[in-house]
């Protein structure tokens, strides 16, 4: 490793103990400190590439380090803060959460500031590889590129019959880049708004989420098609070349059995975008199956994704002049097709209270490219503390 790379590292870990050392600047409230890390290292066949690795073996894509603060002001009030630093951010320190919340009553809690959307069953431990079997929750499954909202929540609990029961309602925006053509863009997301409802029981676990949003994202090497199209007298296919304030859509059922030393999970999401050049439905599922032998868990995993949406050319007459507008804008649009399977299998060993070492085989397949085919195997030492 080069020497300004190691400073550049020292440098980022310095700033984020300062950072996390800022907040303990309070004289009338004691504050609790968390967290949490995942040294995570992978590769994977010759000249294959998934998820951010290659065959070269790398720690970045996965590896990260978080430090969570909270403190109770007294009287239902409490202040909560959760700083990140990720390697694939070269350690950067970025803060993920950051609000107030308000225990209004036994089972209501109000929340306002940058939260955790709750879209999975996994939302509210996604970083914290420690809380679930695999090194990271299944992609496909949790393939937003954005977890976290400004806004307001509330969380009610109560009980129906012997369940246990808990609902999740939010209401905000988010303004992260969103990649497009495999670029990461300019975006907003407005009125986001939706609800998770979450019942247990003993073994059981069933949960269902559904959120909607209006969605804005500014693609400039989309404007010359749009003008064109305009200008060939086509203005619907340009106007469908433009994301401004579309309506999205999200879908999702799950199931966790953990029933003495078996362990089943479930989980379906469905993502709908109107009107745009992206995929008019996303379908993704995965089922988990484990078994534990003491302290050791071993779990296989599979996996579907599909996306897919029409040509907004359909119905464009395919004539010489109207070539150079169709190809790219076919290829936009083709970009988003998405038909593909994985299958992970992997070992949990939980040789410590609180931190666990992990060791996971992907076999991923993609039906529309074999190009893309490809084995990744990762490892992690994961860590709460």
């Amino acid at each position: 490793m080069h020497k300004h790379k190691v400073n550049d590292m020292n440098k980022n870990l310095i700033a984020f103990a300062v950072a996390s050392s800022l907040i303990t600047t309070s004289v009338q409230a004691e504050i609790t400190f968390n967290g949490f890390a995942s040294i995570v290292g992978g590769v994977t066949g010759n000249d294959e590439s998934i998820y951010g690795y290659d065959d070269t073996f790398n720690f970045a894509p996965d590896s990260l380090l978080a430090i969570q603060a909270s403190s109770d002001l007294g009287e239902g009030l409490s202040v909560t803060t959760q700083i990140i630093a990720r390697g694939t951010d070269d350690w950067d320190p970025a803060f993920e959460w950051a609000y107030i919340a308000y225990e209004a009553s036994d089972n209501l809690r109000i929340l306002a500031g940058r939260q955790r959307i709750p879209f999975y069953m996994f939302s509210d431990f996604l970083d914290v590889s420690y809380a679930y079997p695999w090194i990271e929750p299944p992609v496909g499954v949790y393939s937003f590129n954005f977890s976290t909202f400004d806004g307001l929540g509330a969380m009610y609990n109560s009980s129906i019959g012997s369940f246990d029961s808990s609902i999740h309602v939010i209401y905000g925006g988010n303004t992260t880049p969103l990649p497009v053509g495999g670029v990461l863009q300019k975006s907003r997301l407005k009125n986001l708004t939706g609800i998770a409802w979450t019942l247990n029981r003993d073994w059981l676990t069933l949960r269902t989420a559904y959120f909607q949003a209006d969605l804005f994202i500014e693609v400039p090497d989309f404007e010359p098609l749009i003008a064109g199209w305009t200008q060939a007298g086509f203005p619907e296919v340009g106007a469908g070349l433009k994301i401004e304030d579309d309506p999205g859509d999200f879908v999702e059922l799950a199931f966790q059995i953990d029933y003495e030393n078996i362990l089943i999970i479930g989980e379906y999401s469905k993502v709908t975008v109107e009107n745009t050049p992206l995929s008019d439905d996303e379908n993704s599922y995965f089922i988990m199956a484990g078994y534990r032998f003491d302290n050791v868990l071993v779990h296989a995993t599979y996996g579907w994704d599909e996306d897919s949406r029409d040509r907004i050319t359909n119905g464009v007459p395919v004539i010489e002049p109207l070539l150079p507008l169709l190809i790219p804008t076919n290829a936009i649009t083709d970009n988003s097709f998405v038909d593909a399977s994985y299958v992970t299998v992997g070992l949990r060993w939980d040789f410590h209270d609180s931190a666990a070492l992990k060791f996971e085989y992907t076999s991923y397949s993609d039906d529309l490219n074999s190009n893309n085919d490809a084995g990744l195997f990762r490892t992690a030492l994961v860590t709460v503390f």
